[in-house]
Formats: structure tokens, C-alpha cells, sequence
């Protein structure tokens, strides 16, 4: 399905939004260099994260039928202070290289707000991430009346060589109801949770007790090229380790292949499984990278970061993101009391 959602004759644009991925739209997207002053990168495998979501809706910008800007929105559930309410997650905003600086980027932003606030009832979010030292989007994000509700870092595990475990097991497709029992329960306090949604036991792997889950996580594969990073992380990151023969296997050609954690569970005192079971992941995986999304409020953060070490890499490449957010139909009471909550960082919503 393909519907006109905003159209200027006078300038021969319009914006289209589509619940089918197009080859066009596809390598837009590939061919973007991602992020701005920070770390920069191209998304290797964007046609695996797009396929994976569950209700797109493609927005796409054509000027004299040529495509010049492409934007993903993400039709969901989401949990705030207690409650569920509808949502839209906004993912992959880019604009072809020679339209860049000439609001094209804006304008979509701006339609496509206005489309997601459109559908989402008398009350709802709509929502997106957006790094830290990104200033010029912060600015343009803020101007058109979405705040930031916190942050959360990119954290990053690594190990040279993972060690498994025979403990690790996948989740058989009859205990999702026991997971979302288990994560809801976890994350009662969070905020944008949606585990009736994002829990996928396909890709759920747990080390156990007896039946008793110790630790659990979900599991995507994802893979970057890294094109820049600045200061010294991001020089010992680009220049340095591709020249040490050890370490050129980690990330040749600035090619970052890693898993990312979500939904993830620990049981009280139990802390130190989750290292254990994302170090058995990655030696399952032949990798030496994984990545997880965390709000430093988070007791559960706490609680992990207390309990083992992510490693080296961590260091260099901690970055904080900034969740912006459009209210619709919250009081300023209800949009203070979701801005105390520590933010959960659902495997729904792709970084």
C-alpha cells in the first residue's frame, strides 16, 4: 500500500509513505554516512534491520520523481508511568548527498511528524534517538517541540577470546509469556517498555538452574563500517589498531561486525550470568564485540556494571544518545513524571 501524504506543486515534491521497502529507498540508506562531530559510519546490513520490523511505514520524499530523502517510522505499544500508549518510533532519517543543506531533511522530519501525530489518537508519543553531540539535529528536533526525556550510552562488551558455555540455551516459543512476566516485573519502574511486542524467543537465549532462568537476553547481528571517531579513542580506534596484526582480525578495514543485547534479564544476585552469557554469544558467533543500549539510571544498570567488566573497548567507544520525544495529549505532571524514569532501550527500535 502507497498513499500521497504531503504534496507542493509548485516545487513538483512529494512525500509518500509505504508499508513496502523499495530498492531505491534501501540504498539511500546503505550509501549514508551516519552520525555528525562523533563517531561515523555506514550501516552494512540495513536491509536485514528494515525487514526485521514488524509495522513499517516508509516515508519518501520525490522531487521531479527522483528520490532525494528517505525515513522510517515504527508503529508500536509502549509502556509510560504504568501505562500502554500507541507510538511511533523514528528511525534512518538521510537525504541524498547533493540535496543535503537545502531542507529537505527538515521538511520530511516535519511531515512525518505530522503524520505520526495524525494516527495516534488522542494521546500517544512519538519519539526518536539522537546522539548526544549532534548538535544541529538536537537544535532542529528541539525546534519543532520534542525534549529530551534522558539519555542513554551505547556500552560496549569485548573480548579477545570468548569463552562458551555449555549452559547456554535458546528459549522454546512456549515460555514467552514466562519472559515477559520475568521483564516486566524487572522493569516495572522503566519507562517505553513494549516486551509484548519485542520479545522474539527465536533469538532469546538464557543460562539456567535446574528450569530457573539466571540470565537472559535477546540477540540481533549487526555489522558497521567505522568511517571516523574523533579524538584519541578514535584514533587508536581507525589509524591504530588496523596497523597491529592482532587486533587488524578484530576490525579489518574499520568493519565492525558485533551482536546487540536487549530485553535483557538477571536474576537478584545473579548479576555476573549476563557477562558469562553474552561472552558464550560472541564465542558462538566467532565475534569479539557486543553492544548494549542502557540508561545509567537504570537499577539494572547498576546492577550489571557493578557485577563484571565490558571491557577495553567500552572506554573508547561509550557515546550517549538523547530520547526525544513529542508529547500528545500528557499534562505536564504525566510528562514529569515519565521524565523521573529510567528509559528502557526496546530491541524493537534499531540504533
Amino acid at each position: 500500500m502507497c498513499e500521497v501524504i504531503f504534496e507542493d506543486k509548485e516545487r513538483n515534491l512529494v512525500i509518500r509513505r509505504s508499508s513496502t521497502l523499495s530498492p531505491a529507498f534501501l540504498e539511500v540508506l546503505e550509501r549514508t554516512v551516519w552520525g555528525s562531530a562523533g563517531v561515523q559510519y555506514t550501516m552494512e546490513d540495513m536491509a536485514g534491520v528494515l525487514k526485521r520490523i514488524k509495522e513499517p511505514h516508509f516515508l519518501s520524499i520525490t522531487e521531479n520523481g527522483d528520490l532525494v530523502a528517505v525515513s522510517t517510522l515504527i508503529r508500536k505499544t509502549t509502556r509510560l508511568a504504568g501505562k500502554n500508549y500507541h507510538g511511533f518510533y523514528s528511525y534512518a532519517l538521510a537525504v541524498v548527498p547533493p540535496k543535503r543543506g537545502h531542507g529537505y531533511g527538515a521538511l520530511l522530519a516535519k511531515q512525518a511528524l505530522r503524520y505520526g501525530l495524525n494516527n495516534l489518537g488522542e494521546k500517544g508519543i512519538f519519539y526518536g534517538y539522537v546522539e548526544a553531540d549532534n548538535t544541529p539535529s538536537l537544535k532542529a528536533i528541539e525546534k519543532a517541540g520534542r525534549i529530551s526525556i534522558g539519555q542513554y550510552h551505547i556500552l560496549v562488551i569485548s573480548r579477545f577470546c570468548p569463552r562458551d558455555d555449555a549452559r547456554l540455551k535458546i528459549t522454546e516459543e512456549t515460555e514467552g509469556e514466562k519472559l515477559f512476566l520475568l521483564l516486566s516485573e524487572q522493569y516495572a519502574d522503566h519507562a517505553l517498555t513494549d516486551f509484548k511486542q519485542s520479545i522474539n524467543t527465536e533469538d532469546y537465549f538464557t543460562l539456567r538452574q535446574g528450569s530457573e532462568i539466571l540470565a537472559g537476553m535477546q540477540m540481533e547481528r549487526r555489522h558497521l563500517n567505522l568511517k571516523f571517531l574523533p579524538g584519541l579513542s578514535g584514533l587508536i580506534m581507525v589509524k591504530v589498531l588496523p596497523l597491529i596484526p592482532f587486533l587488524w582480525r578484530l576490525i579489518p578495514g574499520g568493519n565492525y561486525h558485533f551482536l546487540t543485547f536487549g530485553n535483557i534479564y538477571a536474576k537478584e544476585g545473579r548479576e555476573g550470568e549476563i557477562f558469562r552469557l553474552m561472552e558464550a554469544l560472541l564465542a558462538r558467533h566467532q565475534l569479539h564485540f557486543g553492544m548494549v543500549y542502557l540508561d545509567k539510571r537504570s537499577p539494572v544498570y547498576q546492577r550489571i556494571a557493578a557485577a563484571g567488566e565490558f571491557g577495553v573497548f567500552n572506554f573508547l567507544l561509550d557515546v550517549p544518545v538523547h530520547v526525544m520525544v513529542h508529547f500528545k495529549g500528557f499534562s505536564k505532571s504525566e510528562i514529569a513524571d515519565i521524565r523521573r524514569q529510567p528509559l528502557f532501550i526496546s530491541m524493537m527500535d534499531p540504533v
